[in-house]
């Protein structure tokens, strides 16, 4: 399949939940549609959809326009996260079936690294101070940070001591493990057939 096809895959894996954080405000269906039973808001304090209107450029936006906004920023998200994991335009059919869950932790991180980088940016550029440098400050910690000897910690929850920004590195790595080399595009072993990269269109 193409990347164009993984994407209108996966754009449904993780939805928007209905967080009440906007008054009259009711999400549209696809924003809702989650396969993963998991929704973005969970991932983070900070990820609620009142955060994501106020901080979103189009002045009084409307109901409609503003589902279209927090849909295409699903739509962002994993294009983002599949350009970061393949190199190549097409990938193996069979990927997205039998691996379903692989990609949802990195669309969920790529998703508040997007969500925190447009609070941010918005507090600095047009001169509304929307949320406090407090705010600000913790939340530029909790994606950047970086945890001392993250290579020498043995306990298997380790990745949760890291910055967002390099949890989501940890996870495109986690991936490209599981489906193989990306520069060669990948030899993948699925439903006993061995993809073979030098003949990509060949496949199932």
């Amino acid at each position: 399949m193409t990347l164009s096809e993984a994407k209108d895959i996966l754009i449904d894996r993780i939805g928007w939940r209905d967080d009440n954080t906007v008054t009259g405000f009711v999400v549209s269906s696809p924003n809702l549609v989650s396969s993963s039973e998991r929704y973005f808001q969970d991932e983070h304090s900070a990820i609620t959809l009142a955060n994501i209107r106020d901080c979103q450029p189009i002045p009084n936006i409307d109901e409609d326009a503003f589902n279209d906004y927090l849909y295409n920023l699903k739509k962002i998200a994993v294009q983002k996260v599949l350009s970061d994991v393949f190199e190549k335009d097409y990938i193996n059919d069979n990927l997205l079936s039998i691996y379903s869950t692989a990609f949802d932790d990195a669309i969920s991180l790529r998703m508040i690294i997007d969500v925190s980088e447009l609070i941010m940016t918005s507090t600095r550029s047009n001169g509304i101070e929307r949320f406090t440098k407090e705010f600000v400050g913790k939340l530029n910690y909790d994606i950047y940070r970086e945890s001392p000897n993250k290579f020498a910690i043995a306990d298997l929850n380790y990745k949760y001591t890291m910055g967002i920004a390099t949890r989501y590195g940890w996870c495109l790595r986690s991936i490209q493990r599981r489906f193989g080399t990306q520069r060669n595009l990948i030899k993948t072993i699925t439903k006993g057939v061995v993809y073979n990269p030098l003949f990509p269109y060949n496949r199932r």
